[in-house]
């Protein structure tokens, strides 16, 4: 009994040996673990550091929107420093500056900083040798989509004559330029101011006036009057000609047929690829957002309005297939008249 005692007693200090022995093996083979910063204190130095990043974002926001914020005296002094800018742009003298600004002021244009200057044009535009200007503002405490400002004509001595439409931007999108373009020895000034919509061409307000250069037998002074423009268009702040887009049964071949003159015109262009043809003629596109890129043109030997319309086909507006051009001129009367019109192809 004493011998199996001992013997298992042995056995038990051999096992224990051997466990010892095959731990501290096994801790030599264990490749050290990298210190690593305390997790905790990282965590909060990451957050400490986001919160000061994002304070500083919301200060600059405020100090931007503060800079931002309408204030009349800034607006006025803002009118002031653009008027200049744009003055010395177009080569103006700063006299003459000086005294166009003086006439802005005098006559309250900025309404004390309630409205922002957002365009100028000096020139001559009656080709008498005197200054003229044209001025566009628009509302400096809430800008809108449309309306809320407008254009004014400083010619001669007359009245200030003021365009005002709910339905045009005054943003300061605009081009504008003037020519006797109906050849009756009067000024014309064609305007085109850009809106806040896309596709196409986007969205363009055109009007156009003529300035009298001979006073009115009526009233004895010059006055500006708003000439009419070819549509068939049924809304009044548009104007342009319908087109339907024509594609034919044979590769690249389209027509263009204008209701308003009663006339098709055949040209080429890219089909959509992996699209199959008609098997006969059908329409699938027309024109978008009416006429657009208003310019002088020379029509047998005197001068005409250009203007120009998108043509797209069966994939949408995104799918331009051509431009279709117009040349406009007007009657004794005012009556406009398109004398001709063809289309452009993609080169």
């Amino acid at each position: 009994m004493k011998k199996r005692v001992e013997k298992a007693r042995y056995i038990c200090i051999m096992l224990l040996c051997m466990g010892v022995t095959f731990g501290c093996a096994s801790e030599q083979n264990v490749v050290a673990p990298v210190e690593e910063p305390d997790t905790i204190q990282s965590i909060i130095q990451t957050e400490e550091q986001q919160t000061e990043s994002e304070s500083a974002v919301q200060q600059t926001e405020a100090q931007d929107a503060d800079q931002n914020a309408y204030a009349p005296e800034r607006q006025l002094s803002q009118n002031t420093e653009f008027f200049y800018e744009e003055a010395k742009k177009q080569g103006i003298d700063q006299h003459i500056a000086e005294s166009c600004l003086q006439t802005l002021m005098d006559d309250n244009l900025f309404q004390d900083g309630a409205m922002a200057l957002t365009g100028l044009r000096i020139g001559d535009i009656d080709g008498n040798g005197q200054p003229d200007m044209l001025a566009m503002v628009s509302d400096a405490k809430v800008r809108p989509f449309y309306g809320g400002g407008a254009l004014w004509f400083y010619i001669n001595e007359d009245e200030p004559y003021c365009f005002s439409e709910e339905m045009c931007s005054y943003y300061g999108w605009y081009d504008v330029f003037w020519d006797d373009i109906d050849n009756d020895e009067n000024v014309e000034i064609v305007f085109s101011a850009q809106g806040t919509g896309c596709g196409a061409v986007g969205d363009s307000y055109k009007a156009v006036f003529k300035y009298r250069n001979q006073p009115d037998t009526g009233t004895g002074k010059n006055y500006i009057e708003r000439m009419q423009l070819p549509s068939d268009y049924e809304e009044d702040y548009d104007f342009g000609l319908n087109i339907d887009v024509i594609q034919e049964p044979e590769a690249e071949k389209y027509s263009a047929y204008c209701p308003y003159l009663d006339e098709k015109i055949s040209f080429r262009a890219p089909n959509i690829e992996g699209w199959d043809l008609p098997a006969a003629a059908e329409t699938v596109g027309g024109n978008a957002r009416g006429f657009y890129n208003l310019q002088v043109a020379a029509y047998e030997g005197k001068k005409a309005l250009q203007a120009s319309e998108y043509l797209y086909g069966g994939g949408g507006t995104v799918d331009f297939v051509g431009t279709a051009q117009f040349l406009i001129t007007w009657k004794d009367d005012g009556t406009p008249e398109v004398v001709k019109w063809w289309i452009d192809e993609i080169e």
